[in-house]
């Protein structure tokens, strides 16, 4: 009976490692065992050598030791089967990091678009206001153009009154008064440039060179009618000369200060024009570094998706794997490891 026992199974299994050979569940299930990198290459081939005479014996004929393997084995491929969810749970965790970034850089582009689209309108709002500044300043400088035109008009007229006035005086003092006392010399002709602008009859005039070449004593009625004529004329002009200095000073000074306060407006005007001319160029260049960051913005997103692409791919292939080797491999083992001789001689039956 020893003898009968102890035969027969050797005889079963040396048959049935001979479909090992050929059977190709067998061998999926062997491929994945000396894939297994945690255990050493003894212990593989060990299992690889050991799971035909394991598998096909039913679950309750094996003896302890092929139990035992028949438990590595499973502990082998449980293994193996948790490093391939890790895997795909390191890929979908990488998936979800990236996702994540482009969420943030997608709400970064928006962001930089708004921020851009803002600073378009500064940039406009800052020209608008510079052109502005400009219109007031070249108008600003015409009206100081004519304030110094008319100031340059106003001090030019008053200088030329005082200086007639002045001019009139002087040979008054210095010619008519010698000249009426009897006294020789050129006096005539130191008056006489001065005599066309007097209120006196021509008659008169004509008469004066012949009345101050005469003495005292030999000056008649007449010539003397001449003299006084002649002297009130320039009495009454030099009057006339000083009451339009009175009446031309304050229009010189009010054209002075009109011109003063016209540079001053333009001055003002003019520092304006420089201030909205800076933030036009600072708006400008804040323009143009918030469209680089837009870009920059961009090309981040476009950057991110190819590994994005390629993360998923991984993913998508370990995910792949790990189904095929599911419903593969390890299922076959599960059917295999768990077959009893009930089990196995329905399933022959059945067949």
């Amino acid at each position: 009976m020893v003898k009968r026992a102890n035969t027969q199974p050797a005889a079963k299994a040396a048959g049935k490692k001979a479909k090992v050979t050929v059977d190709p569940v067998l061998a999926s299930i062997a491929d994945e065992i000396m894939q297994a990198e945690d255990i050493p290459d003894r212990c593989r081939s060990m299992l690889v050598a050991a799971l035909p005479f394991c598998l096909n014996v039913p679950a309750d004929e094996r003896h302890e030791i092929q139990a035992a393997a028949v438990d590595m084995l499973q502990q082998t491929l449980s293994t193996k089967k948790s490093s391939m969810e890790s895997s795909v749970a390191t890929e979908e965790l990488k998936l979800q990091t990236l996702q994540a970034s482009q969420s943030e850089l997608a709400n970064a582009v928006t962001a930089a678009e708004v921020t851009l689209t803002s600073q378009k309108d500064t940039v406009e709002a800052a020209k608008l206001l510079l052109a502005d500044a400009t219109t007031a300043v070249s108008a600003s400088f015409s009206t100081l153009t004519e304030r110094r035109a008319e100031q340059k008009s106003s001090s030019a007229k008053l200088e030329h009154t005082q200086a007639e006035k002045t001019a009139l005086e002087s040979a008054f003092e210095a010619h008519f008064k010698p000249m009426k006392e009897g006294a020789a010399g050129e006096h005539f002709k130191g008056l006489e440039p001065l005599l066309k602008n007097l209120d006196v009859e021509s008659s008169l005039v004509i008469a004066l060179p012949s009345v101050c070449s005469k003495s005292v004593e030999a000056r008649g009625s007449f010539d003397n009618v001449v003299l006084e004529e002649l002297e009130k004329g320039l009495h009454a002009k030099i009057a006339a000369l000083g009451a339009a200095v009175a009446a031309e000073t304050p229009t010189s000074v009010a054209c002075e200060t009109a011109a003063y306060a016209a540079q001053e407006e333009y001055d003002a005007k003019k520092d304006t024009q420089k201030q909205a001319a800076g933030e036009f160029e600072a708006a400008q260049k804040e323009q143009s570094e918030r469209a680089l960051a837009l870009t920059k913005a961009q090309q981040a997103v476009e950057e991110l998706q190819p590994q994005m692409n390629a993360v998923t791919e991984v993913m998508e292939q370990a995910k792949q794997a790990l189904e095929a080797f599911t419903v593969g491999p390890l299922a076959s083992f599960t059917a295999y490891s768990s077959t009893d001789t009930k089990t196995a001689e329905a399933a022959l039956m059945g067949a």
